[in-house]
């Protein structure tokens, strides 16, 4: 099965497409290089020169073979990285697919129009996992990675983006440092205070405010599984969400998450089903002196090192990624064959 997806620039959700098609479901999986894409009026995926590939995964040469330019993608992966299968606008008119897949609201009228010229006997597939989207009309198959109610005619299935492996339980080497790594946190003042709040009356911890905006700056790609194993806590209080990559990251790497839950219900997060308040998250919803007092309790070596391994265990529970690419699966099966 070939499968065609646009590119953004998201590494974690690209590598979530990887796990699915290539490793789950034993696809191959292409994205678009070049500027013939853009020069045809469609996307403006990155260019076929490496060094314009504008990020620091991308770290040894592209090779290319039968027109298809493999990029190594550094990760910490057994052997150092995996790959992206990318292919120009001419390449792509010369091979069959079974899928496309758009992950960007504003590329599902565009590829609804190279289907319609180009490959009219493929299947659509859009991959929503941003809060409140919904489907403009043009793409009625949805790969949904949230809990915002559908239109009555579109054909949905609800799953987990996978994470990377290296998200996964270690022991915790500290019990005492809180990490934030969601971006904007000082653009919602509220949240702010409630941080600065629990940084002044938690003395001997230590609070690192990563992320876009933070005081300390974005946490690398390539380095992100060694903080979040570094972390005794993941603080996740997110205005704009609070239950996409870094929180699932977080529970299946064990570390118990400092939230507000009322977001991640507020915008119908996936995550409102995994967080459950004092098993793998403290929920300063309940109150933020009884979260300070939480966070002191859960500091302690031992509680600390039962609750990690709790949290990495409830999250194992919760998601099998290998019985939802079984369904995702049929799914596709059904819609291939409604297709032909």
């Amino acid at each position: 099965m070939n499968v065609f997806a646009d590119y953004l620039g998201h590494s974690d959700l690209y590598y979530s497409l990887h796990l699915l098609f290539e490793k789950r479901l034993k696809a191959n999986l292409f994205r678009p290089i070049g500027p013939e894409w853009s020069e045809k009026g469609f996307l403006n995926p990155p260019s076929v020169d490496p060094a314009e590939e504008a990020t620091p995964l991308n770290l040894a040469e592209v090779n290319q073979t039968d027109d298809i330019h493999y990029i190594p993608v550094k990760m910490e992966l057994e052997d150092g990285y995996y790959t992206h299968k990318a292919i120009t606008f001419s390449q792509f008119l010369r091979m069959d697919f079974d899928l496309i897949v758009t992950t960007f609201f504003e590329h599902e009228r565009i590829f609804h129009k190279v289907l319609k010229r180009y490959k009219p006997n493929t299947a659509f597939i859009r991959q929503i996992g941003n809060i409140h989207e919904k489907p403009l009309g043009f793409c009625k198959n949805i790969l949904l990675a949230q809990l915002t109610p559908m239109p009555p005619n579109v054909n949905y299935v609800i799953y987990h983006p996978e994470q990377y492996e290296g998200y996964c339980y270690t022991p915790p080497t500290n019990h005492n440092t809180v990490n934030n790594f969601a971006n904007h946190l000082p653009s919602y003042p509220y949240d702010l205070d409630t941080w600065n709040k629990c940084e002044s009356s938690l003395r001997g911890f230590t609070f690192k405010m990563y992320g876009t905006d933070g005081r300390d700056g974005p946490v690398p790609h390539l380095l992100m599984p060694q903080a979040m194993r570094d972390s005794a806590f993941v603080w996740h209080v997110k205005a704009q969400g609070g239950g996409g990559f870094v929180a699932r990251q977080a529970l299946a790497s064990g570390r118990p998450c400092i939230i507000k839950k009322k977001y991640a219900v507020w915008h119908d997060e996936l995550a409102k089903e995994l967080f459950v308040d004092s098993v793998n998250c403290i929920d300063l919803d309940l109150g933020v002196e009884r979260g300070i007092e939480k966070i002191r309790e859960w500091s302690q070596p031992d509680s600390h090192i039962e609750v990690c391994k709790a949290t990495a265990e409830k999250f194992k529970r919760d998601i099998n990624f290998a019985d939802e690419a079984e369904r995702i699966k049929e799914w596709i099966n059904n819609l291939r064959r409604r297709q032909n």
